[in-house]
């Protein structure tokens, strides 16, 4: 009986030892990105608001700018709402 409190015990600090580390760890994951934000180190998806890296992003030159997105599904979407609000313009 004791063998098994003890085990369970030790678990216990075990995973609240991991828990509590992962949670360390997105803490610090969280302010590194506010601070390369701050910085202008990143920048924002038009499409879905997403902050990223320029140099990890998909990016696309529309109107003579770069844009920069988080995925092609993103550039993708946003290059479709571009061309649906020139059609509805024209029309």
């Amino acid at each position: 009986m004791w063998k098994f409190i003890i085990a369970a015990a030790a678990a216990f600090m075990l995973w609240k030892m991991f828990m509590g580390d992962s949670k360390r760890r997105k803490e610090e994951a969280k302010q590194e990105r506010e601070t390369l934000i701050a910085k202008g180190e990143m920048v924002k998806d038009p499409a879905c608001g997403a902050y990223v890296s320029p140099e990890d992003s998909v990016q696309a030159s529309i109107d003579g700018q770069t844009r920069h997105f988080c995925s092609y599904e993103c550039r993708d979407a946003y290059i479709r709402q571009l061309r649906s609000g020139s059609n509805d313009n024209k029309g």
